[in-house]
């Protein structure tokens, strides 16, 4: 039985408490590369009080960036697309956050391994009763996080989503903010993103440095 409960408490142990998401400001940084009529920058998101999110992030070799993007003539351009190298693609933002989002229904193992631990444990009385009393703090404690965490994901999820970049049009004098996903072999080099547009004169690139990920 002691055997037990000590792989029961490395195992609840192991669990981290949910971490609540706290919105991000998605500020524009001023453009830094220009080309022709389009200017742009790529900056990375700044985590903010969501260190949670962002250590999985960096653990996923995860890029979320700021792509911000200017057109400054008097003609519209059409954003095509993003043209990353061979060791880097772009995720969507539900692919994204399936890498970062928070494991809400391992908080349920709180209750359950007791539980289950309390009927393996057969006649043994005191087993049952220790066992027992770890469920009822498990369920007070596992219920609670699993919610937070929940709610969390999906609050980061919809930003994710609110927020992503698309291509598009361009009109003169506008300038475009979002979220790029990316993900690459090495998340702490600087990376290189190509922009691919089309303009009066004809199908151009501009060329942009995404950061790495700074090391925590």
């Amino acid at each position: 039985m002691r055997s037990l409960l000590c792989t029961l408490l490395l195992l609840l142990g192991s669990l981290d408490c949910a971490r609540i998401y706290r919105p991000v400001a998605l500020l524009a940084p001023p453009v830094e590369v220009q080309r022709g009529e389009l200017s742009g920058r790529l900056a990375l998101l700044p985590w903010g009080d969501n260190s949670g999110y962002a250590r999985k992030a960096l653990d996923a070799h995860l890029r979320v960036a700021v792509l911000s993007l200017e057109n400054a003539s008097d003609q519209g351009v059409e954003v095509l697309g993003l043209q990353l190298p061979d060791e880097a693609g772009t995720l969507t933002p539900e692919a994204a956050l399936l890498l970062v989002r928070q494991r809400s229904a391992a908080y349920l193992l709180y209750p359950i391994l007791p539980g289950i631990l309390a009927i393996a444990s057969g006649g043994d009385r005191i087993g049952q009763a220790i066992f027992g009393a770890l469920g009822v703090v498990g369920l007070g404690t596992g219920i609670p996080n699993a919610v937070v965490a929940s709610r969390s994901n999906r609050r980061l999820g919809d930003f994710f989503r609110d927020e992503a970049w698309v291509p598009g049009s361009l009109p003169p004098g506008r300038s475009r903010r979002g979220l790029v996903f990316i993900r690459s072999r090495d998340p702490q080099a600087p990376l290189q993103v190509r922009v691919l547009y089309r303009g009066p004169a004809g199908d151009r690139r501009l060329d942009l440095t995404c950061p790495g990920i700074p090391p925590r």
